[in-house]
């Protein structure tokens, strides 16, 4: 049985590769083929579609977001699963990260330099084995998660200035900022709970993991404990930021190391950290509900 790591990512060890199961979808002409493939996600617990076509896998793609891993056989009638992949990924855009298993009755040079191009992370020889598949699928999970820590990184890295731009922009659509002195805590914490009760309205309607935004919910509901006096752990906020853990504790981190919290041991239970809103990030969310609660009354 033949195996080609292609791609080979740095491990994830903050473990959200396990935490995350994205959506597999399998392409495949052969009926006796696909259904060995979903029959191994089935039993390894992936959630996964398949098609046949490379129409019906581009519907598969443009209707499920959840699709990141994609196992298609680059021998398929028509069009090749080379031109799929990359039709695939020019669809999706810059917003979704595609991992991919290429299938094939017979490797060769040709292929793994193909396969090189566009980044797939391994090779796999049909009839698969289980072991092989499953290497593969977790290879496609570290790669998927390499990409997701760079992507947090690099928005990390511009979050504050975002937030400036965004208070910045919102006093001058409301003329100048509303005096603090006129809103008391109670009209702040109302525009706040709008906000967040809006935010869960909207899970109602659409998947929560198209407008996953842990930093911004972090900053709500550090705000939410400020205004009520409380203080939060990391672990409590974390859960709040409604992403896995890991991804939740990346995100304290390059927030905290960007000054926008600060974190810190409870000298009650040395076993666990509190976490609370900067000074500087706290008068910027103050005067962001209270440019909010302007622009309320004046609809």
């Amino acid at each position: 049985m033949a195996s080609q790591a292609l791609v080979a990512p740095a491990e994830d060890t903050s473990g959200s590769a396990e935490m995350f199961m994205p959506t597999v979808l399998v392409i495949d002409d052969d009926p006796q083929s696909i259904g060995h493939c979903t029959a191994m996600l089935d039993e390894l617990g992936y959630p996964h579609h398949r098609a046949a076509t490379t129409r019906e896998a581009l519907e598969h793609i443009g209707r499920d977001p959840t699709i990141q891993i994609v196992v298609a056989d680059m021998q398929m009638p028509k069009v090749d699963g080379f031109v799929l992949i990359e039709e695939a990924r020019t669809r999706m855009g810059n917003g979704r990260t595609l991992a991919t298993i290429m299938l094939t009755k017979q490797t060769t040079a040709e292929l793994a330099i193909k396969g090189l191009h566009i980044e797939a992370v391994d090779l796999l020889c049909k009839p698969l084995d289980f072991t092989t598949y499953s290497t593969a699928l977790r290879r496609a999970m570290r790669y998927l998660a390499a990409h997701r820590t760079s992507a947090e990184s690099m928005s990390m890295a511009a979050f504050s200035q975002q937030l400036a731009r965004l208070t910045a922009m919102l006093e001058s659509k409301t003329g100048e900022p509303v005096p603090e002195s006129k809103l008391t805590d109670k009209e702040i914490g109302a525009t706040l709970r709008t906000i967040t009760a809006s935010r869960r309205l909207r899970n109602r309607f659409f998947s929560g993991r198209l407008f996953a935004d842990p930093a911004w919910d972090i900053l709500l509901d550090l705000t939410r404990a400020r205004l009520d006096g409380q203080q939060v752990s990391v672990s409590s906020v974390c859960i709040a930021a409604s992403v896995p853990m890991s991804t939740a504790l990346r995100w304290v981190r390059h927030m905290t190391d960007a000054g926008l919290l600060s974190r810190w041991t409870d000298p009650r239970d040395r076993r666990r950290d509190l976490i609370a809103l900067t000074e500087a990030t706290a008068a910027q969310m103050r005067d962001y509900l209270a440019s909010v609660h302007a622009m309320i009354r004046k609809i």
